[in-house]
């Protein structure tokens, strides 16, 4: 049987935890510029926006500027009926891109493990 990376197993975890228990948000945000949910991802924030098999995450900073996804690679890891579908993002047009399998709804469940561009790594989560 072949080992799962860890980052997928950080994945799945984080999609099993229960929101009450993780940290508290400190508030809600509104959606985001392109119509997606936004959630704190460490130092920045992340919109979350899907449209059948196509996946975008737009990265800002906590005053809300959008923030060069340049360098940026992040995988979600979002729930697509009842099986969880691995999706890895790379830079394309100032966003973070990628496409699963299938379609996936308007507003899957999941977690995003993003890594800037300096190694420094953050997980946002939607639920």
């Amino acid at each position: 049987m072949r080992a799962k990376p860890r980052g997928f197993l950080l994945a799945l975890a984080l999609l099993a935890t229960p929101a009450s228990a993780g940290p508290a948000h400190d508030h809600d945000h509104a959606p985001g510029p392109h119509g997606g949910r936004v959630e704190d991802a460490g130092a920045w924030h992340a919109e979350l926006v899907t449209r059948g098999d196509a996946v975008s995450v737009y990265l800002s900073d906590g005053g809300g500027k959008a923030l060069p996804v340049e360098g940026f690679k992040a995988v979600a890891i979002l729930k697509a009926g009842s099986k969880a579908v691995r999706i890895p993002l790379v830079p394309e047009g100032g966003r973070l891109a990628g496409r699963a399998d299938a379609p996936l709804g308007d507003q899957p469940a999941g977690a995003l493990r993003i890594t800037a561009p300096d190694g420094a790594t953050a997980s946002a989560r939607f639920d």
